[in-house]
């Protein structure tokens, strides 16, 4: 009895030393996961497939490319000035100037009226000494007052081109400046521009500004060099004048600035991005029923979106709208062939 005990422990030990030989050899002969060709065509390109009835129903819209002439831009950053400081600068200038110029009318009275009494002091002693003496210490005193008013002026100039530089202390003294009275009634923005790093010493006069809201943007013109650095990107920064429009004081806004040679290619707007495998990608529709998924390069910004120069022949259609729709219709798991339906196994 216990020695076909030991027989059928012995049985039960080959048995299961051979399942788990064949669950090793089904371990080994599988792959790990999928080949790196399969892995590596993850990210290229793929085709949705979406009737017309599809497209409008789930909010795709497309939109033709076309071909175009576009100059290379910079991307910068721009802040609203508030006008006030400069405005009460004006006030203060003029002031000063005043009061300089009636120090030196008030001068010139004094050296004159000192000068007549002087020749008649000299000619026939018809003026006192005393007299030409009091006439000339009048003289002497408003000359001092002249100086120190002359000096306020000068020390008040000095500090306005610390702060604003030449061009726009130069409107502040101005008798008539157009541009101030522009400023003062709302109908222009006074711009401070940051340059990047890296570009040349005179940015162009002309640039390009975002506008808050549907308004897209607008033209801004150069004035001066401004005497201080951006707070944040610690850079040179320049002086521009825009129609005032939507822009409030203190909005930081984006510029742009032209660079290069203009070139030849469309633009592609922001909405019709979308990003995998930590590259850009867009879906062109190649029929009425199809879109094809299209990797770009988004290295030079445009207004709206970025310009690509290589690969399009232009009109070609882009979807604009619902790009994560089709990303999303592309990548949805699909039935294998030969699947199980449900039915039943035997």
């Amino acid at each position: 009895m216990k020695h076909k005990r030991n027989i059928l422990v012995g049985l039960i030990a080959v048995v299961i030393l051979i399942g788990v030989g064949f669950w090793i050899r089904s371990k080994l002969s599988r792959p790990a996961g999928p080949p790196a060709s399969a892995q590596a065509a993850t990210a290229r390109a793929g085709t949705v497939a979406v009737s017309p009835r599809q497209a409008a129903a789930s909010g795709i819209e497309v939109q033709a490319l076309p071909m175009a002439r576009f100059q290379p831009q910079t991307s910068a950053y721009a802040s609203v000035l508030d006008p006030g400081p400069l405005l009460q600068l004006r006030g203060q200038l003029r002031s000063a100037q005043a009061q300089a110029d009636a120090a030196r009318a008030q001068a010139g009275a004094s050296e004159r009226e000192y000068r007549r009494l002087a020749l008649l002091n000299s000619q026939d002693h018809t003026v006192s000494d005393k007299a030409t003496e009091a006439a000339q210490a009048t003289w002497e005193a408003d000359r001092a007052h002249l100086r120190s008013a002359q000096a306020t002026l000068q020390a008040a100039g000095d500090a306005a081109r610390s702060r604003w530089g030449d061009v726009l202390t130069g409107w502040a003294r101005a008798a008539r400046a157009p541009q101030l009275d522009a400023l003062n009634a709302g109908r222009q923005a006074l711009l401070s521009v940051a340059l990047p790093g890296g570009t040349a010493d005179s940015p162009p006069p002309t640039i390009r500004i975002g506008l808050p809201g549907p308004a897209g943007e607008t033209a801004a013109h150069r004035i001066s060099p401004s005497p201080l650095a951006d707070p944040v990107i610690q850079g040179p920064t320049y002086f521009y004048l825009s129609p005032r429009g939507r822009l409030r004081t203190g909005m930081r806004i984006e510029a742009w600035l032209p660079a290069g040679q203009s070139v030849g290619g469309v633009v592609i707007p922001d909405s019709a991005v979308v990003w995998y495998a930590n590259r850009p990608w867009v879906y062109v529709q190649s029929d009425d029923a199809h879109f094809v998924r299209r990797e770009i390069a988004v290295d030079t910004p445009a207004p709206g979106g970025g310009f690509v120069a290589h690969g399009w022949r232009g009109g070609e259609r882009v979807a604009v709208r619902g790009a994560a729709l089709l990303f999303s219709q592309e990548f949805q798991p699909k039935p294998q062939a030969g699947a199980p339906s449900g039915g039943d196994d035997d």
